[in-house]
This record gives structure tokens, sequence and C-alpha cells, in this order.
């Protein structure tokens, strides 16, 4: 009986055909990403102001800060990761600081580390409430990650990376549109609560 015939190579895992398309598929949901938070914030928005988003202003300001998003994201990952290594509980108070950083960023027009200083202010005291919120919606996002789990197991089998890192991107997407959505939603109503800043004004007082 022939044992090494059933030994999987895994110095394929460890080739350019393998690792190259998924890079490619990493860096592609990264800009991917950038374009569709600062697209989707903006749209969300425009939209809770009173006003009909239109879809080449949104995407030109996604366009428009691709770099910086990126930036938020790698220093958001950094920051709450480093924290999440020393305690859970810290990783998850800072995580909840920064949670409208990137409303601030695509809408008050600041700086990328005044929209860190920015969302802290905005979310004390209210960091509770976003707690419960971001709770419920990470919670019904994993309910859906069983099925979508299911469906990338399958595509896995056919053996394809394209395919599975296709798949990968799409989902992550759809997540990010959701935690965007949610995100946006609740810095409006920081706004509107704290500041006294209806959603009528946002569009007014930062266009």
């Amino acid at each position: 009986m022939n044992l090494n015939a059933a030994q999987p190579d895994f110095s394929a895992l460890l080739s350019a055909a393998y690792l190259g398309p998924l890079f490619v598929g990493w860096l592609v949901a990264m800009v991917t990403n950038a374009v569709l938070q600062a697209s989707l914030t903006r749209a969300t928005v425009t939209h809770l102001s009173g006003e009909k988003p239109v879809f080449a202003q949104c995407l030109t300001v996604g366009v428009s800060m691709i770099l910086p998003m990126i930036g938020i994201g790698i220093l958001l990952a950094l920051g709450v990761g480093l924290a999440m290594l020393l305690l859970i509980v810290p990783g998850i108070i800072l995580w909840l600081c920064w949670s409208v950083v990137v409303p601030v960023y695509v809408q008050e027009k600041v700086g990328v580390i005044e929209a860190f200083g920015r969302s802290m202010a905005l979310t004390e005291g209210s960091r509770w409430r976003i707690f419960l919120t971001m709770l419920l919606v990470l919670v019904g996002l994993w309910l859906l990650s069983i099925p979508v789990g299911l469906l990338t197991v399958a595509v896995a089998a056919t053996g394809s990376v394209i395919a599975v890192s296709l798949v990968t991107a799409i989902v992550s997407a759809l997540g990010s549109m959701v935690m965007v959505t949610v995100q946006s939603c609740v810095y409006v109503e920081l706004r509107n609560v704290k500041e006294g800043v209806a959603p009528a004004d946002l569009e007014a007082i930062f266009a």
C-alpha cells in the first residue's frame, strides 16, 4: 500500500500559481472595499438628509478617497487588533470609539487622524447603545454566513482558486455594505442627538 499517494502536496499551496490569484483577489477586495465604504457612506448620508443620491457623484467620492480609506482601515485594524491581544474588552471599546470614523472622514472632510478623535468624541456616552446595535447586526451577518460558508466550500470543491477568491470578495463586500450603512445611520443619529444637527442639515454644513 502506497501511503505517499494519499498525502496532499502542500508545496502546491506555496506556488505562484496558487498565491498569485489569492494576492490579486486580496488587493482587489481591499481597493473595492475602500471605494465601497466611501461611496456607500456618502449615499447613505445623502439619502438620510432627504436628497436622492447620485451614483456617479457617490462613486467619484469613493474613488477620490481610496488611499485615505485604506489607511483608515489599516489603522483601525492595527489599533483594535493590538487592543484585542491585550484583552478582548479594550478591543471592543476601542472599536466602538472608532465606529463612526469612516462617515466622519467622508462627510466632514477632516484629516485621517482627526477623524479618529472626532469619532471618539461623537460616540462618547452612547457606546452601549452602539454596542447593542452592532451586536444585532453581527449576529445577523453570522447567521447569513452559514449558507454562504457552505457555498464557498462548494465552490472550493471545484478547484478554482479564482472562483473562491471572487466569492470571498463578494461576500466581504456585502458584509461591508451592511456595516457601512449601519455606521452611517449611527453617525447621522449621533449628530442629531448630540449636536442638534438634523439629517437635512448635514449636506448644507459639509457641502
